[in-house]
């Protein structure tokens, strides 16, 4: 079973002309605990948040790393709506079916970015692969 409804996800996901499409997975140095120092370190609070995701984006037509940061998005809930632990608002998301997140955008430079994320991994394809129901990679 998913650990994640990609389905859900992935409309919240999108580039000027989506060439390849993916998925990406990050490791803080301390889990989630990283994004929260990102966010207390560009003073946003989080006391009253719940942080649920995070993302990060260029969509600068100058190519990659030409401003020296990138955006990263904070997207959480506020405790006083969902609750103030992860088991009250796991409950409240099952009830309710529903998640209704609000998004904080920092920015923060390319050069700072590896005190919070330690590694990340992400694969993204051609839409030739939605006439696969398995892919093979073999390694050369």
């Amino acid at each position: 079973m998913n650990k994640l409804n990609f389905d859900i996800i992935k409309e919240h996901v999108g580039t000027k002309y989506g060439d390849l499409t993916g998925v990406i997975q990050i490791d803080g140095h301390s889990n989630i605990s990283s994004i929260y120092d990102l966010c207390k370190d560009h003073e946003f609070e989080t006391d009253d948040k719940f942080i649920v995701g995070f993302g990060f984006g260029e969509s600068t037509i100058l190519g990659i790393s030409k401003n020296d940061s990138i955006y990263c998005s904070i997207l959480y809930v506020e405790k006083s709506e969902y609750g103030h632990n992860f088991e009250a608002i796991e409950e409240k998301i099952k009830k309710d079916k529903k998640l209704i997140l609000k998004k904080e955008n920092i920015e923060v430079k390319y050069s700072k970015l590896g005190k919070y994320i330690k590694r990340f991994d992400f694969l993204a394809m051609t839409e030739l692969t939605k006439y696969a129901t398995k892919i093979e990679i073999e390694e050369e």
